[in-house]
């Protein structure tokens, strides 16, 4: 099954992990314009107060491979920004993470000791970096049975990171939820799927008690049956997956608002040639008051990879044109999911996985 959602990720650009994300491809040239690019590899410093967007996109600066991005708002001084991580050619940087004072990026990268590697048999490492890319240093070298360590993400106190592993046994794939102390490098094993099961994207709650996460159901023979938003409640003895989403919704890629019970999510239908509508809701942890915040049809503008803004007031996500992952931009919302607009002011910006930089 590998290849199936691990590894996949990091060989197509809209790739977002075991949750649904990542069997897209691309089918459209960026629609961002060359004049604002920066192809200075020189770490670009960030002023303390400043606003940042990070995300995943094509590395222009080498003509291959993919990177964490950084621009502003405005959409000026795109940017590499984590250039002095080494990559194999046609490597790949993924899912970046703001850590809660904005002073770090956590992200996963394809080892570049693996550059003699097809992608598909490359691992995923964990690395952490200040966002100019300087202090970068790998937390986590994923090596056998690991095959990718992937979707970290910053705990509220900044000192931990929830990740997902997957591993492989004799052929056979097993997913994990698992957490890295950043500065003693201890892992701790929380919950690991069963079967056929599949973990992705994880996001902490405000308190660092509970965990929200992707679930997703296949087959033996790598089929993708149903997919369903799940929550880890940390205090349990043996921590479980409490799903709160109907499967046949098929939610995945849930973030947790920064100071509210409040989670947000999309749905992914991945039945009839991926046509089915994607739209983002707001679900409480329990399970009640599911709402819908985008009312995209069938074959329409699909809402994927939501997630909150540091203040809690918006909701940042990837808005797709038509079937597949044909031109993926950045777009945000209010909260209740009017006001829609670019992510960047000066207009449509191709990226995917983007985050918003907390400024306390």
């Amino acid at each position: 099954m590998r290849g199936v959602i691990g590894i996949a990720t990091v060989v197509v650009f809209a790739g977002a992990c075991s949750s649904g994300e990542s069997s897209e491809s691309v089918a459209a040239e960026p629609t961002v314009s060359a004049a604002t690019m920066t192809t200075e590899l020189a770490p670009m410093a960030l002023e303390p107060g400043e606003e940042w967007i990070v995300y995943k996109a094509p590395l222009y600066e080498r003509d291959e491979g993919l990177g964490n991005r950084l621009v502003r708002p405005d959409g000026s001084d795109d940017h590499w920004a984590t250039p002095q991580v080494p990559l194999p050619k046609d490597g790949a940087q993924l899912h970046p993470d703001w850590s809660p004072d904005g002073l770090r990026l956590a992200f996963a990268a394809q080892d570049a000791t693996d550059d003699d590697k097809p992608p598909e048999l490359m691992t995923l490492d964990l690395w952490v970096s200040q966002p100019d890319g300087t202090a970068a240093e790998r937390v986590l070298d994923c090596v056998l049975p690991c095959v990718e360590a992937d979707d970290p993400a910053w705990s509220p106190d900044g000192t931990t990171l929830a990740f997902i592993e997957f591993d492989e046994f004799d052929g056979v794939p097993v997913f994990s939820l698992r957490s890295i102390d950043v500065e003693s490098k201890v892992v701790t094993t929380l919950v690991t799927a069963t079967g056929t099961d599949q973990f992705g994207t994880p996001r902490w709650s405000p308190d660092g008690q509970r965990i929200v996460l992707g679930l997703s159901h296949w087959t033996q023979a790598g089929e993708l049956t149903e997919s369903a938003i799940a929550v880890v409640d940390l205090r349990d003895s043996a921590p479980t997956p409490t799903v709160i989403t109907d499967w046949p919704l098929w939610a995945n890629y849930p973030d947790w608002h920064p100071n509210e019970d409040l989670i947000v999510f999309t749905t992914r239908p991945w039945t009839a040639l991926d046509k089915g509508p994607s739209n983002l809701y707001t679900i409480r942890p329990d399970g009640t008051d599911v709402t819908q915040l985008t009312q995209y049809g069938r074959g329409e503008t699909r809402a994927v990879q939501p997630t909150w803004t540091p203040d809690g007031d918006r909701i940042i996500f990837v808005a797709v044109e038509g079937y597949r992952f044909g031109n993926p931009t950045m777009a945000i919302i209010q909260r209740d999911g009017t006001g829609l607009q670019p992510a960047t002011s000066s207009g449509p910006m191709f990226g995917t996985n983007p985050r918003l930089r907390p400024v306390p």
